[in-house]
């Protein structure tokens, strides 16, 4: 019966394990988890990228053509033109 132990133990692991495989959450997309680690600043924009706390990067956003003239601020950023940002938490 001694010898029969592990047997047991591996019937066991490989009942259960399929069945934890189905329930366990997929891990994120690496980068969406590099997205979401960056720090963000009051405005929902990564904060080394955004042009209302830092005004000198929009000259940088101007040249690469990447600008709203409405709302003074890069095109990319800009949540009045493009609501699906704000659902982002862009604002």
């Amino acid at each position: 019966m001694r010898s029969m132990h592990p047997l047991f133990v591996l019937v066991a692991l490989l009942t259960v394990s399929p069945a934890l495989a189905e329930e366990a959450p997929k891990a994120p997309e690496k980068s969406q988890t590099a997205e979401a680690e960056k720090p963000r600043c009051e405005h929902g924009v990564q904060k080394s990228l955004c042009t209302r706390c830092n005004p000198k990067l929009a000259a940088v956003f101007k040249a690469k053509g990447d600008w709203c003239a409405e709302h003074e601020r890069p095109e990319s950023q800009c949540s009045l033109c493009h609501p699906d940002l704000a659902k982002k938490g862009v604002k």
